[in-house]
């Protein structure tokens, strides 16, 4: 496990040298001021990290707490011209705070890394409709779409991008511009696109999705099949086959098919009621039909992967909307203040930059005997953020205090032990148990 102490000369680095070296080269900081590129950075991020709902008052308190004395309008003036500024930065972070501890689960080890990705739109103020434009109806005229690939193994933040609201998840391919040989990449039906898995597959990587039962499907020697009648044709609740999907792919993998208990059948099929309605529409009765299954895909030869193996691990994908609930509930992710451009993108990227340090220093930890409660560690984060303010410019004491903060992690961070069900972590150790 990593002391927190061997972090701080990173984050001492990030939020003083490197800041006021990039706030000059992009031309942020023109000529010499008590707000620093540094200590404007220190402003926004610490200060959203202590309050994730802070007024630009509340800001300036921050840069009193900092040791400058600025004005909310000058605090606002600085803004206007903060986005390419925090936008660097916040790149600067994703490439520097990154763990390389992975988590001690021997099932993973098979792979380099596993990738999930995921999607989360926060709805903007209308007058940023041009720039991010909303899906309309019901929803937002103005919003962004915040696409995350997160690295379970070792708890990174491998990339974040932000889009126009209305954007598709199929149409993303944010995470295949740099593809990680061996490593597993995880995606839910949204990202739905045969061309994807099959650069994978090219590229020396694995994938593993939900089936799209609109897709044509072939056995593994070419010939059409029929999805509902395989399906209907095995009374058994678990079993897999190598097959064929697409009509001109034609790609090879294994499916991976569950039965589910009736009353999560029938649970589905309300939802398909309910979402038809909505929509004007009628459910097919295939469509009702093939609800009774769960259906997965995957180039994870058997030899890797059993078919328990494959059901267990998709459920790993359910992480990434566990942290974007966390961004949102204990962040205020979803919360911009102001009216105008450079106010909601300023505070957006410096939330963003607080969010990928507190992942750098919650990451190593996530391991244990007891897994840790990332709700109560950010909170922890919170609570002690102003010590880590006053101690930025003393390595020695900036050391102290993250090791400090180690400790109340080990303390007061884990989660309950009365908690009944089992986390994902312990439900992939179970299922190794099982294996020994």
């Amino acid at each position: 496990m990593t002391d927190l102490g061997t972090l701080a000369p990173k984050i001492q680095t990030f939020f003083t040298q490197t800041a006021n070296t990039v706030a000059g080269t992009i031309g942020f900081v023109e000529r010499i001021s008590k707000l620093t590129g540094a200590l404007f950075l220190q402003t926004l991020t610490f200060g959203f990290l202590d309050k994730p709902d802070a007024s630009l008052s509340e800001l300036t308190e921050t840069s009193h707490d900092l040791g400058v004395t600025i004005t909310k309008q000058g605090l606002q003036t600085r803004i206007e011209n903060a986005v390419p500024f925090l936008t660097e930065m916040f790149q600067q972070a994703l490439a520097l705070f990154r763990n390389e501890l992975p988590l001690e689960l021997k099932t993973l080890h098979q792979f380099t890394a596993i990738f999930l990705t995921d999607s989360s739109t926060v709805a903007l103020p209308d007058a940023m409709q041009d720039e991010f434009p909303g899906c309309g109806g019901a929803g937002s005229d103005a919003a962004v779409k915040i696409q995350l690939t997160f690295e379970f193994l070792r708890g990174v933040i491998a990339g974040i991008c932000l889009q126009a609201g209305r954007s598709p998840d199929q149409s993303y391919t944010g995470e295949l511009q740099a593809i990680t040989p061996g490593a597993l990449y995880l995606s839910d039906l949204g990202y739905f696109v045969l061309s994807r898995f099959r650069t994978l597959d090219e590229r020396q990587a694995y994938f593993l999705s939900r089936f799209d039962t609109q897709t044509a499907l072939f056995t593994a020697t070419g010939e059409p099949r029929d999805l509902l009648a395989w399906l209907r044709a095995h009374p058994e609740p678990q079993f897999e086959e190598d097959v064929r999907i697409g009509s001109h792919e034609r790609l090879a993998c294994r499916m991976v098919v569950v039965r589910v208990p009736q009353e999560v059948a029938d649970a589905r099929r309300r939802k398909a009621y309910e979402t038809a309605r909505r929509k004007g529409r009628t459910p097919s009765e295939r469509h009702l039909a093939l609800m009774a299954w769960t259906l997965f895909i995957t180039n994870v030869p058997a030899t890797m992967l059993t078919l328990r193996q494959v059901m267990v691990l998709y459920t790993v994908r359910w992480q990434i909307e566990l942290i974007f609930k966390l961004w949102k509930s204990e962040c205020a992710l979803d919360r911009v203040s102001g009216l105008h451009r450079e106010r909601v993108l300023s505070e957006l990227y410096a939330k963003l930059i607080g969010i990928v340090v507190m992942q750098f220093l919650l990451a190593p930890y996530r391991d244990g005997e007891r897994e840790l409660s990332v709700v109560k560690v950010v909170h922890i984060i919170q609570h002690h953020i102003l010590h880590v303010i006053e101690r930025l410019g003393n390595l020695e004491q900036l050391t102290a205090t993250l090791q400090e903060l180690a400790m109340r992690f080990l303390k007061n961070g884990m989660k309950d032990k009365r908690q009944k069900r089992l986390t994902t972590s312990q439900d992939i150790r179970a299922l190794e148990a099982t294996f020994a």
